[in-house]
């Protein structure tokens, strides 16, 4: 005989606890998942970036991508840019060009020490040897900046140091920028923004013709719509810097809606326009927050968004406030406290109102996850991926990501994509259900799960919704703690939509693991449970 069906409860999001087997009405663990309007669904597809020539791939990069930027020229043309470590390249309608400057860019040192001589063993001489992390922890990160100033796009990276330039109306190798005659030097620098007042601002502002040379810790701005004039003793020039108080280097910076954020090793500063005489200051925001690695922070529609090692911060154009991040024993758990300095990095995805945070686990050469923060509905989620580097979408592009040497568009078509990694389909799995208590065994029976085929109402779209899923329970026979989990096999609904279980046992947990390619884009509401309690055995 049927018992009633009760719905499982389970809200939006992800709350990462030291173990699954504690009592929550949350999912525990997912991949590749995401909620909207409290129904949950599989993310987008990717699909590679690809130009075949003769047989040969031409769409890939000789060194590993770490920034992307897109920009649309005078003529309304989009441009995609690529900065990587040693390289810099432009995509035009879909061709890659390597516009790298003539002589090449000064590659990073990263987290890399030194050559290992082995006691004089010649087999081994010219091998790199990692930097203890004792020390490892003390060398501030490389740092990468693109952007463009109306059509030009401008790159810098702090290993090369250089104010990289490329005009897509003259074309040809990225080149320096020049100095305007007897207008002083550009500088050499860290990073940099191009302002909303159009200014070109340097960061770790050095070789700037100044008496002490610049600094780590001074930032310097070019005269307004000139980015080769940057001679700070003219009258009728606006060019300036400032250095920071307390002395401390500079680490990172990015553009706001309401200014320049950035911050040295210690604190957070803004810097807005004054105007003459002043033009720009700067101004202290908070202590101990610094973005983990540079690449870490990104802005979206409302809120500026950062990762550090005391955990997420936004600021909103007034103050920065620390962030509730409930999948951070997730990352703790498996993280590599390292490399994360030069290898994480942060992205925002704005179709989804999502912001994303890339990071390697423990002794990882790559990125190969990624926490994801809805900061419009207050959920985090979790995927496992390998990317280097990512933009949004554009009013005519999809997101782009970079997973080291290759590109991807992504929230296209239903195949996940890694080059770095192998693919884990999409899942979800929860806490222990409270459906009895847990001194009790439990029966389940059926369950009968919400599924609706997105954008298709006719039979043969929402039975392709339905064969997406695979279900499964876990569960233990004994209240022993030696005790081991088990799991139900993975069972496909039915086509009347009904999944059965059948499996007895206490501390009930649930997993739905997905298909891949997803047959046909779904949603997933309110799932109802035929649960029967049994003895206290």
């Amino acid at each position: 005989m049927s018992t009633q069906f009760r719905p499982i409860e389970i809200p939006p999001g992800v709350a990462a606890m030291p173990t699954k087997k504690m009592r929550s009405s949350n999912w525990a663990e997912v991949n590749m998942v995401r909620w909207r309007e409290g129904q949950l669904t599989p993310m987008g597809g990717q699909a590679q970036y690809t130009n075949v020539v003769g047989g040969v791939e031409q769409y890939v990069f000789a060194s590993r991508c770490k920034a992307i930027h897109g920009w649309y020229d005078l003529a309304g043309v989009y441009h995609i840019a690529y900065l990587c470590e040693q390289n810099l390249y432009v995509d035009t309608g879909g061709s890659l060009t390597d516009i790298t400057p003539a002589g090449g860019m000064v590659a990073p040192t990263g987290l890399v020490g030194g050559y290992s001589d082995d006691a004089y063993n010649v087999d081994t001489y010219g091998t790199p040897r990692s930097i203890p992390t004792s020390v490892a922890i003390t060398k501030v990160p490389d740092a990468y900046s693109l952007d463009n100033f109306g059509a030009i796009l401008y790159a810098m990276t702090s290993a090369d140091s250089r104010l990289l330039m490329w005009d897509p109306a003259v074309g040809g190798p990225a080149v320096i920028q020049p100095a305007n005659s007897g207008r002083g030097p550009v500088p050499h620098g860290r990073c940099f923004v191009v302002t909303q007042e159009r200014f070109i601002m340097i960061f770790g502002s050095t070789e700037d013709g100044t008496a002490g040379g610049g600094s780590a810790r001074r930032f310097a701005w070019c005269d307004q719509e000139n980015p080769g004039a940057w001679d700070y003793s003219s009258v009728t020039s606006q060019a300036g810097f400032l250095d920071i108080e307390p002395a401390t280097p500079i680490i990172a910076a990015i553009e706001t809606r309401v200014g320049i954020l950035f911050w040295t090793a210690k604190k957070a500063y803004v810097s807005q326009f004054l105007g003459i005489p002043y033009v720009y200051n700067y101004v202290e925001l908070a202590d101990n927050c610094t973005p983990w690695s540079p690449q870490s922070v990104a802005t979206t529609s409302s809120l500026t968004l950062w990762f550090s090692e005391q955990g997420v911060f936004s600021f909103d154009g007034t103050s920065i406030m620390p962030v509730a991040c409930r999948v951070r024993p997730w990352i703790d758990d498996d993280i590599d406290t390292v490399q994360v300095r030069e290898l994480s990095f942060a992205a925002h995805l704005g179709e989804f109102s999502e912001w994303w945070w890339f990071f390697p686990q423990l002794n990882s050469p790559f990125n190969s996850r990624a926490a994801v923060y809805n900061y419009k509905e207050g959920w985090w989620t979790q995927a496992n991926m390998s990317r280097s580097a990512g933009i949004t979408s554009s009013y005519t592009a999809h997101p782009i990501f970079a997973d080291d040497f290759v590109a991807f568009q992504h929230e296209v078509g239903n195949v996940y994509v890694n080059a770095n990694a192998p693919v884990t389909p999409p899942f979800a799995e929860s806490f222990d259900l409270n459906i009895n208590s847990g001194t009790r065994l439990t029966t389940v029976k059926q369950l009968i799960p919400d599924v609706e085929a997105v954008g298709a109402t006719d039979p043969t779209s929402i039975a392709n919704a339905i064969s997406n899923l695979r279900y499964s329970i876990f569960y233990r026979n004994s209240r022993s703690l030696g005790s081991p989990e088990l799991q139900t096999p993975l069972i496909t609904p039915r086509s009347d939509g009904y999944v059965d279980l059948r499996a007895t046992g206490r501390d009930i947990r649930l997993r739905i693991d997905m298909a891949s390619p997803i047959i046909q884009p779904f949603t997933l509401g309110q799932h109802l449970i035929d649960a029967v309690p049994r003895g206290d055995r």
